[in-house]
Formats: structure tokens, sequence, C-alpha cells
């Protein structure tokens, strides 16, 4: 019985921190699909230029979601200024907003440094 519960708590937490390790299942939105946070299609926002501080610090390489359709993230290639790491990150649209004709990134290189790193 005691090997039983053993093997039971250890398959339980095993599984609880697999869990936790789990990525985002994100898919690519398509080009034609207009993203209201940003009063623009897919198409127009890849590739803007994406700032922060009144510095670039990257570009937009993918619109991405949790499902076709709708947008709820941009996924920013980060060129390794201001701070921010040079590479890949999945950002959500809310760190957004659009400013003297600039995306601008409001969150800081620690809080970008906590989001999903984008493996294409």
């Amino acid at each position: 019985m005691f090997a039983k519960t053993v093997t039971l708590a250890f398959v339980s937490s095993a599984l609880l921190a697999s869990s936790a390790f789990a990525q985002t299942a994100w898919v690519e939105i398509e080009d034609n699909v207009q993203v209201p946070a940003l009063n623009a299609t897919v198409d127009q926002i890849d590739d803007w230029d994406v700032y922060a501080g009144g510095e670039k610090v990257g570009e937009v390489e993918e619109v991405v979601g949790t499902q076709a359709g709708t947008a709820t993230a941009l996924v920013v290639d980060f060129e390794g200024n201001g701070g921010f790491a040079d590479q890949d990150v999945v950002v959500p649209l809310d760190q957004f907003t659009w400013e003297n004709n600039q995306l601008v990134l409001n969150a800081d290189a620690t809080a970008v440094g906590s989001m999903e790193i984008w493996n294409d």
C-alpha cells in the first residue's frame, strides 16, 4: 500500500510540474485579420518597429493568438537594445500602445525577460 501511495504521489507531482512548463499553443494569425487593439490588419502590423523609452528595440515578427482569427499577442524580434535580450518574445497585445505614429512597448526589459520565447 505504501508503494502505491508513493508512486501515485510521484506521478501526480510529475504531471503538475510538466503542466507548469507547458507553453501556450500559439497560432499565427492570417494577414487579412483585423486587430482592433491596433486598428490595423495583421499584414499592416507585420514588420512594424517597436519602441521603448523612445528607442527602437525591435520589430514585429508575427501576430499570434490562442485561436485562429483572434490576435492576442505580438512576437517581437528584439535587437538587444535598451536592455532587451536579442531574441524573439511573445508579448501580449495589452502591453502596447500606439503613440505619435509608433508602436510603443509598455513593459520593461525585466518583464519581457519573463515572457515566453518564440521558437519558430
